[in-house]
């Protein structure tokens, strides 16, 4: 892994979920999270998509926090750790 990949992965261990967010929703957050850090630390080639499918799923109940989803998305793309 380069030094650039292992710094931005280091940042993303930082983050937090939000107060405000619903119980549900930070908890599908966090499992995405946390997979997304599984597949830098092992450099795995993909996420198992059921953590994608929750991720979405409990989204779509919330759909006032779409803000928060795409800050999230480019979050990730920011730290080349998904393709847009």
């Amino acid at each position: 892994m380069l030094a650039e990949d292992k710094k931005s992965l280091l940042r993303i261990k930082t983050l937090k979920v939000r107060d405000d967010i619903p119980k549900d929703l930070g908890i599908a957050i966090e499992a995405f999270m946390q997979q997304v850090i599984i597949i830098g630390d092992y450099e795995l080639d993909y996420m198992p998509v059921e953590y994608m499918e929750n991720l979405l799923k409990t989204f779509a109940r919330y759909p006032e926090y779409c803000e928060t989803f795409m800050e999230m998305v480019k979050i990730l793309e920011e730290n080349e750790l998904i393709e847009s």
